[in-house]
């Protein structure tokens, strides 16, 4: 005999997840725990970071920015690895970075990311591989390499020594049903903060982009190539904020 068990119709103002009678996701906060995280600093071509950055944001002058690797040993989601490229730019005159590209290996922090706060976020298959002191992030795509981020650690240094990547601002959009163009369009804040002890060090750093017949990364290819960092931690996940609601 099938019942209908806890489901029940949901009212007019109830509901923020699909499908709505299983959450994909768990609900806020939610956590990472044991985070492995490469930053590797470089600057790329000004015009292609501009080109990439939603209005109002303006593009760093000397085309900064910033490539991430990450193992995320347990989270919210499960296991997974994670990388992609954040570029520097101002909103209103002041610093801020904008996550033009992340790859993930986990659907169910891709559903989380993209519909939550608006991440780019697309599946890739990330691997790691440590070569005595230098860890090597490598991600594929259509069958092939689009993008490498390798550093050492060899000294301490504090939290606030990392690089600064907040405010951190997506681009969330829903297309329209019945028809082109956006439901919603809001660039949205991306909120978390550090839980614990965490420890970090500074190295040498590279980054390699590619291109395959359908993502085209290769123009962000490196001009000069900072320090390299690693971060060891655990991170708790917030609500983000709307910055701006451009539908209104």
């Amino acid at each position: 005999m099938r019942t209908t068990g806890s489901f029940r119709s949901l009212g007019h103002d109830e509901g923020d997840v699909l499908p709505a009678h299983r959450q994909t996701y768990p609900a806020i906060p939610t956590f990472y725990h044991g985070l492995e995280t490469q930053f590797v600093e470089f600057t790329t071509d000004p015009a292609v970071v501009a080109a990439h950055l939603p209005a109002p944001l303006k593009a760093d002058p000397e085309g900064r920015a910033v490539a991430v690797g990450i193992r995320i040993n347990l989270s919210s989601y499960g296991p997974f690895n994670e990388a992609g490229i954040y570029l520097r730019c101002t909103l209103d005159g002041q610093p801020a970075v904008y996550n033009s590209h992340l790859y993930l290996d986990n659907v169910t922090a891709i559903c989380a990311g993209r519909e939550r706060w608006g991440v780019a976020k697309e599946f890739a298959t990330i691997t790691f591989e440590d070569h005595e002191n230098v860890r090597v992030c490598n991600v594929m795509k259509e069958g092939d390499l689009i993008m490498r981020v390798s550093n050492t650690w060899d000294a301490l240094i504090e939290p606030e020594d990392l690089p600064v990547l907040y405010p951190n601002y997506n681009l969330k959009l829903i297309p329209r049903a019945d028809g082109p163009g956006p439901a919603i369009k809001q660039l949205v804040g991306y909120e978390s903060e550090g839980v614990g002890q965490s420890r970090q060090y500074r190295g040498r750093g590279m980054v390699e982009f590619r291109s395959t017949a359908k993502t085209d990364l290769a123009p962000f290819t490196p001009r000069s190539v900072g320090s390299g960092f690693y971060h060891i931690g655990d991170l708790k996940e917030l609500h983000g904020t709307i910055a701006i609601d451009y539908l209104k």
